[in-house]
Formats: C-alpha cells, sequence, structure tokens
C-alpha cells in the first residue's frame, strides 16, 4: 500500500511541471495575440515605445501569474500530503457530487 502512495506523489510532482509549462505556452500565446491586437489598433509599428512598454506590462503579469499558480499548486499539494484521508474524503464527496448531477 505504501507503492501506490508513493508512486501517487510522484506522478502528482511530474504533473506540476506539465501544468506550468501549458499556463507558460497560454501566457506567450496571450502575449502574441496581444502585440497582434495592438499592431492592429496602431496600424503599423510607428509607436514602439507604446507597444514595448504592453510587452513589458504583460509580460510582468504573465510571471507573476504563472509564479502564483505555481505556489498555489505547492499549497495543494502539501495539503494533500498532511491530511489524506481528508483529501480522499473531499475528492470522494466532490466525485460522488458530480456524478449524481451527471444523472439529471
Amino acid at each position: 500500500m505504501a507503492t501506490r502512495t508513493s508512486n501517487k506523489r510522484s506522478s502528482n510532482t511530474k504533473n506540476q511541471p506539465d501544468v506550468v509549462e501549458n499556463l507558460e505556452k497560454q501566457i506567450e500565446s496571450l502575449q502574441s495575440d496581444v502585440h497582434a491586437l495592438l499592431k492592429a489598433v496602431n496600424g503599423s509599428d510607428n509607436q514602439p515605445g507604446i507597444v514595448e512598454t504592453a510587452q513589458e506590462a504583460i509580460a510582468e503579469t504573465s510571471q507573476k501569474t504563472a509564479d502564483e499558480a505555481a505556489q498555489e499548486l505547492a499549497k495543494v499539494e502539501n495539503l494533500i500530503k498532511e491530511q489524506p484521508l481528508k483529501s480522499v474524503a473531499i475528492a470522494l464527496g466532490a466525485g460522488a457530487a458530480i456524478a449524481l448531477l451527471a444523472r439529471g
């Protein structure tokens, strides 16, 4: 039984970089979209200072968001490690509630 628990913990740890990597990709895509939008609004790159300022602000905000997401994920993992039975009970209750709602 201890083997299963350690395997689940290691798989959760493996998933954490995937979540952070996915967030980073989404943020990069958002930055690209905002840059394209700014180009469309300005008609060209005649005002590079505005575009650079916007890009810097977006990059800073996106980095903060990614950092906060990683911190929250770490908090959740720690809570699960500290209170595994409570975590299982909550997951079971949530699963049962979703199953009941899905039935109609």
